[in-house]
């Protein structure tokens, strides 16, 4: 399983949250426009940006960061929470 955060900047209301709906398929948002997410493998990802590039327009901007299991026991809120614990939760 792959753990990732997925941010985005999207210009249109109706747009952003039909983006939100497909990510909170496989995870939840830690902010309004940051979700983190759990993947299977590589594949699934691939099919998440599959189905989200036909839905963007040209200036919009999605990313997706991989963040290791390392990573995660690193990273924090500010008040000290921890990030997405998985293999619940999954940042993509």
């Amino acid at each position: 399983m792959e753990v990732c955060t997925a941010c985005f900047d999207i210009s249109d209301d109706r747009l952003r949250e039909r983006v939100g709906k497909v990510l909170l398929g496989y995870g939840g948002p830690a902010q309004k426009t940051v979700f983190e997410i759990a993947v299977k493998d590589p594949g699934e990802l691939g099919e998440i940006r599959g189905r989200l590039i036909d839905m963007v327009e040209e200036d919009d901007n999605i990313r997706f960061y991989r963040l290791c299991a390392a990573c995660r026991t690193d990273s924090g809120t500010l008040s000290g929470d921890p990030v997405a614990q998985f293999p619940a939760v999954v940042i993509v």
